[in-house]
């Protein structure tokens, strides 16, 4: 068998410049007619060729390896054998893709003639060049639509299972999603608007596996390898298929303002709540007497004049630095653990479609650095902006060019730290000249 490598194409099926060549604004003005702006499931067939679609497979496969590898059970990675969920993974990890393995000849090795199936959330975590291909292929679609308010995220869909593991359900209030399908084989999702998805008294709604009887009041739409299936919020479905495939479900996060409030106060806690273990005893004091509550509401790092709206609101505007600096993705890449040489002829270049965004923290003479959604506080320098706006810029600068940019007898050294930085959280790439 013939094993599939980027060096196999005179142009990488995934370089930046043919996907957005490929999927350009007009490619996305037809997605939102089609889809009458995102209202109704349609499928689009003219998408990801044969090429793309095989290799953004083998990308999933490396993403298995490296869990099974270094991460482990982190990260909401399900597996179903035979239609039953599996607890302990360790066995499963063990059988990891191995480099350049096929997905059928993996399959075969890790799961024989069994049924299986794998769910991965958070996917964007993972795969730089998968990551980057989506992250490349949606840039447009988020000019024209907008930031969801809490980013997109993807989740990996694997499996030979004849439906999803899930049966009949809804996702979380508010998610759309665009389904990339790799193949090799082909699937069907039935949905149901609420008012046609009629349940007998007694017969679970959400989860539902018995579905035989809910099939023929279900719109279906079938599509193959390389091809999109969008979806709206809020609609029961359900996956089915008779052969192995791969599809990548890239999720528009947007939920209501109630559910929107519940998560940022969650991150008002988490950044400004300090951690106590203090235990509290019972309270003797007067009914009307709240004095107790001191010692807790001293743990909230509220600003001077006490005001939570605008705490919220400068935690919201934390996340939009996040979000627009990762192209939209809620979760962060993980962190590179190499240190490249950095000589002064090396070069230096921003990783498209990702932007480094900058504002002042709040501590006076310190800079907020926003890195693929990492935020980084830094003492700011004269010079610190010009650089991230140079990188952002676009094209492949020498690290002495950019050293040549900051006037200080320090300069070599703040800037090698910065461009450390920078490579570590994955907002640049380093190479030899």
């Amino acid at each position: 068998m013939h094993h599939f490598r980027e060096s196999d194409t005179i142009e990488n099926p995934l370089a930046p410049a043919r996907l957005r060549r490929q999927f350009d604004a007009g490619w996305w003005t037809d997605f939102l007619a089609h889809s009458e702006q995102m209202s109704r499931p349609c499928v689009f067939a003219d998408a990801l060729d044969a090429g793309q679609a095989r290799l953004m497979r083998r990308q999933v496969l490396d993403i298995l390896a490296e869990l099974g590898q270094t991460h482990k059970a982190k990260y909401g990675y399900r597996l179903w054998l035979d239609g039953r969920q599996v607890d302990e993974l360790d066995e499963h990890f063990a059988l990891h893709p191995l480099p350049h393995e096929e997905v059928e000849d993996w399959v075969g090795r890790a799961f024989g003639e069994r049924k299986f199936g794998i769910i991965l959330n958070r996917g964007e975590k993972f795969s730089p060049g998968l990551s980057q291909a989506i992250a490349l292929i949606m840039e447009p679609a988020l000019k024209m639509i907008g930031m969801p308010t809490e980013g997109i995220l993807f989740t990996v869909f694997i499996g030979n299972y004849d439906m999803t593991p899930l049966g009949i359900h809804k996702d979380s209030p508010g998610k759309s999603v665009i389904h990339f399908h790799l193949g090799p084989g082909p699937k069907t999702m039935y949905t149901w608007r609420d008012d046609d998805y009629v349940t007998a008294p007694g017969e679970k709604r959400c989860n539902n596996m018995n579905i035989a009887p809910h099939l023929p009041s279900a719109a279906h739409h079938a599509f193959g390898a390389g091809q999109l299936y969008f979806m709206p919020e809020n609609m029961f479905h359900l996956g089915m298929q008779d052969e192995l495939s791969i599809g990548i479900a890239c999720w528009f996060y947007n939920r209501s303002d109630h559910d929107f409030a519940c998560e940022l106060l969650h991150r008002v806690r988490e950044a400004h709540l300090r951690p106590s273990e203090r235990m509290l005893k019972a309270d003797r004091r007067p009914v009307d007497d709240i004095a107790t509550v001191e010692s807790a509401l001293s743990l909230l790092a509220l600003p001077g004049d006490g005001d939570l709206r605008a705490l919220i609101r400068d935690v919201y505007r934390d996340l939009r630095y996040s979000l627009f600096s990762n192209a939209g993705y809620r979760n962060s890449p993980v962190p590179r653990e190499d240190k490249p040489e950095m000589r002064p002829d090396s070069r230096v270049a921003a990783e498209a479609p990702y932007r480094m965004l900058c504002r002042p923290a709040d501590e006076a003479g310190r800079l907020a650095l926003y890195v693929r959604g990492t935020k980084i506080a830094l003492g700011n320098f004269p010079g610190l902006e010009a650089i991230v706006d140079r990188l952002n810029g676009g094209g492949k600068f020498a690290v002495e060019d950019i050293v040549a940019m900051v006037d200080d007898p320090l300069a070599e050294k703040k800037v090698r730290y910065l461009l450390g930085l920078l490579h570590r959280y994955r907002g640049i790439a380093v190479t030899p000249r």
